[in-house]
């Protein structure tokens, strides 16, 4: 029988290069890389935010997640524990993005709780979830990201360096469409299934 092995605090990675989450406090450890090589994103093992630019202070998260709606009560956001986040990795539609933080679930209601709100409801919004597994699967193949939902103001694109590269991308997202779309549909649908949606509206209550 193998020994258990002892317990090891997420506190033990705290360093310069691990700063502290600014939802719940635990150090924020690698995790994928950015598009085009412009950085590498982190991942609160605790809550599961991802930090895409910098750590920043809790205010920070919460001005960021309040651009996903109007008035602090609703917001959109993109699910970083989804199941197409998972699968996409670093070409996750998500990465593409002026946004400092992908939030989760928990990571949402850990924060929320500081202005002494609640999570209500949550509810998964389908068309864009799919759209979001589709475009995240062309990424695979295209050396720039979110080139067709870009082209169409549904995200935010990352174009590659090279004219070549941007031409072959464009026919790439053609040539895929299809292909990719009969996947995508059912692999977003079983992330629904498993909560693990692409896209969420979360509403909140005061306390």
């Amino acid at each position: 029988m193998k020994p258990d092995l002892p317990h090891v605090p997420l506190e033990v990675g705290a360093g310069p290069d691990n700063p502290p989450c600014p939802v719940c406090g635990e150090p924020l450890f690698p995790w994928v890389p950015l598009p085009l090589g412009t950085g590498m994103a982190h991942r609160c093992e605790a809550c599961g935010l991802g930090v895409l630019s910098r750590s920043g202070a809790t205010s920070d998260a919460l001005a960021d997640l309040d651009r996903g709606g109007p008035n602090g009560l609703t917001v959109v956001f993109e699910n970083r524990d989804s199941l197409q986040a998972w699968l996409a990795g670093s070409a996750w539609i998500g990465l593409g993005t002026d946004r400092a933080y992908r939030f989760t679930p928990d990571s949402i209601r850990r924060l929320v709780a500081n202005r002494d709100q609640i999570m209500s409801g949550m509810k998964w919004i389908p068309g864009a979830s799919i759209v979001g597994m589709w475009q995240s699967g062309v990424n695979l193949f295209t050396f720039g990201q979110n080139i067709a939902t870009g082209a169409l103001g549904k995200a935010v694109a990352v174009r590659a360096g090279r004219p070549w590269q941007r031409g072959l991308d464009l026919f790439i997202s053609v040539a895929l469409t299809i292909p990719i779309a009969i996947i995508a549909v059912p692999l977003e649908l079983l992330g629904a299934l498993l909560h693990r949606g692409g896209r969420y509206r979360a509403d909140f209550e005061v306390l």
